[in-house]
């Protein structure tokens, strides 16, 4: 079988969030099951230096009439993984981010450079004989690939079958209606079944409708993102198409994320020796100029910086437990008024707060390993993936109870391994923080949920079967 994934973003290439992750890992996951995956991606400001050697261009030519689109094929670091990136110095070589400028403001011409991109991925799914390899698959992810499917719907001829995963919905591409013209579909695509989105266009939309399958990070959020409070304009959509909806739990990487191995932290622990974890406890204490103090209980975040993540709920909710001694240290940004209302925490408690504002990978390590509580009261969450590394590493999430992290952390019962809480209010999230407070003075039931925390497993491999399964379904169909 042969599978073709496409995707705006890729670890360790390049990284804004939970895409990056699965982009990064999930092909892997499935080669080594013997599934033929090929990676695409658009070759960005200073991703051919992160590579091993171009083995293979082909211009695929000129048709958005921003300079030719040539094909590059290598494979990632450290992996026999093959890699084709879409090269075109106009649309994707210049400076901010994969989808910002410097200024942090969506690039004016997203459209076209994510319609290109899924154009060179329609084009080598319908004409495999362009590269030698026929795809039996296209896996899309998220509105930056979407428009591949609707390429594919226009030209009107057999096609090998389309999976579209939706990372997070409320990112949906879409566009001016008067800039259409400019990602040369056709009109008769720009209508309420298919890529019309409130008088705008959609490319997430066209991903949804015009697909064979369509999947969500996490069962709980396929079913949320069915109603109007989680569907962000699109759950009518979803719900004319729900027979080819599915919900499969992303996993983890743990070559990347397991504390036995992280080249990271301080000092390794592993189910067996959870004790040396108060180790690395005391060492983000020192890196961040707290006092060290193994009995003092440590909350963290790593996210970002946004209301959806439910951040402007912790500043208050949390200083009930700063007046009883514990401590709390973040990494992240994002929102400037949240910046400043966490870096103004960090002033009135200096000797317990730490903020860190920006991303570090080495750094979100050293933070999972240190902490004793993760803090995720997310508004909508599709899957998460900042729990699941919290849970290998016997750190106990402090989650509201939606989408993966619904699925993923429980207060009550054989599987306890966290805290829950239920409506997104400072109220509630300050009770959970309190119940673990609790928890945390009982040594010997908070060791029972660091173990069961541990002994889960939400790797890649228990994933792929799943995966597998879906695309021979479709083969079949």
């Amino acid at each position: 079988m042969k599978v073709l994934f496409a995707s705006s973003e890729i670890h360790p290439l390049i990284k804004t969030g939970g895409l990056a992750d699965v982009a990064g890992a999930l092909p892997i996951a499935l080669r080594a099951k013997n599934i033929d995956v090929k990676l695409i991606m658009p070759a960005y400001s200073g991703i051919l230096e992160k590579l091993p050697p171009v083995q293979s261009r082909r211009n695929l030519g000129n048709p958005f009439s921003v300079g030719d689109l040539i094909l590059l094929e290598t494979h990632l670091p450290d992996s026999d993984t093959p890699i084709y990136l879409v090269q075109c110095q106009s649309l994707f070589e210049r400076e901010g981010g994969p989808y910002l400028d410097s200024h942090g403001n969506d690039f004016a011409d997203n459209d076209i450079r994510f319609a290109a991109f899924s154009w060179v991925c329609a084009m080598i799914t319908q004409y495999g004989h362009l590269i030698d390899w026929q795809p039996d698959i296209l896996h899309l992810n998220d509105w930056q690939t979407g428009f591949a499917a609707a390429y594919l719907a226009a030209w009107r001829l057999e096609h090998p079958p389309v999976v579209t995963t939706v990372h997070n919905l409320r990112y949906n591409g879409s566009f001016p209606i008067e800039q259409f013209d400019r990602v040369r579909l056709p009109h008769d695509l720009l209508n309420l079944h298919g890529m019309e989105f409130y008088g705008r266009y959609s490319a997430l939309k066209a991903g949804l409708v015009y697909a064979d399958a369509i999947t969500t990070v996490s069962p709980t959020y396929a079913n949320e993102i069915l109603t109007p409070t989680y569907g962000d304009g699109l759950d009518g959509t979803l719900k004319a198409v729900r027979h080819k909806l599915f919900g499969v739990l992303n996993g983890v990487d743990y070559n990347e994320w397991s504390p036995s191995i992280d080249p990271y932290i301080h000092t390794h622990y592993d189910l067996h020796s959870i004790d040396q974890k108060l180790y690395n406890k005391l060492a983000l204490q020192r890196e961040n100029g707290l006092p060290e103090s193994p009995e003092a209980p440590v909350f963290g975040v790593v996210s970002r910086l946004t209301e959806q993540k439910g951040l402007d709920l912790i500043p208050d909710a949390i200083e009930s437990a700063l007046e009883k001694g514990a401590m709390f240290i973040l990494l992240g940004s994002g929102d400037k008024v949240l910046e400043q209302q966490y870096l103004a925490l960090q002033e009135r408690y200096p000797d317990q707060v730490s903020i860190r504002i920006g991303y570090d990978e080495a750094y979100s390590h050293r933070l999972q390993a240190g902490i004793d509580m993760l803090l995720i009261p997310s508004r909508f969450e599709p899957c998460g993936l900042t729990q699941l590394y919290a849970l290998k590493y016997g750190t106990l999430p402090i989650v509201r109870s939606t989408g993966g992290l619904a699925d993923t952390v429980f207060e009550e019962g054989q599987h306890a391994n966290g805290f829950v809480f239920q409506h997104a209010n400072t109220e509630d999230l300050k009770s959970a923080i309190e119940r673990s407070l609790v928890a945390f003075n009982d040594l010997e039931g908070w060791r029972i949920k660091q173990i069961q925390a541990m002994s889960q497993d939400h790797s890649w491999d228990r994933a792929t079967a799943t995966w597998i399964n879906l695309y021979q379904s479709l083969l079949n169909a």
